[in-house]
């Protein structure tokens, strides 16, 4: 896998982590535009775009799943995220963008407005939240 550009984009969506030249890497799911979520790595040079991207957060993920998937592709556990006013039972597992409005506003609630719900995320992993310290 070869980086194709320097360039960092706006919203931070996800985070995951491979095994690539003989040592870890963070990937970062950025959202270019309204259509378009590309993956990035980082490496000692920074954040490099990489080829794999989707029109959707749930195509990018599956695309990046396989594109790594010989490379030990795993996601960073962001916790689970519950919609309220009625807390769902289970939650569903969160984005890194979620976790971190969660966690940046005074209650834990924010609004997510895919959703048009206030949402609250909890659980997010040590990993997780050390590296949303490292990117703020």
């Amino acid at each position: 896998m070869t980086p194709t550009s320097e360039k960092k984009s706006e919203k931070l969506i996800h985070a995951a982590r491979c095994f690539v030249n003989g040592s870890w890497h963070y990937l970062f799911l950025r959202k270019e535009s309204d259509n378009s979520f590309v993956w990035s790595m980082e490496d000692n040079a920074g954040e490099q775009a990489t080829t794999v991207s989707g029109e959707t957060v749930e195509e990018a993920m599956r695309l990046a799943a396989r594109h790594w998937q010989k490379d030990s592709f795993t996601t960073v556990i962001c916790g689970f995220r519950y919609t309220l006013p009625e807390r769902d039972e289970h939650g569903i597992n969160a984005l890194f963008h979620q976790m971190v409005a969660s966690y940046s506003s005074m209650n834990g609630v924010y609004y997510d407005e895919e959703l048009g719900n206030n949402c609250f995320v909890q659980n997010a992993s040590d990993e997780a939240i050390r590296l949303w310290k490292r990117k703020s």
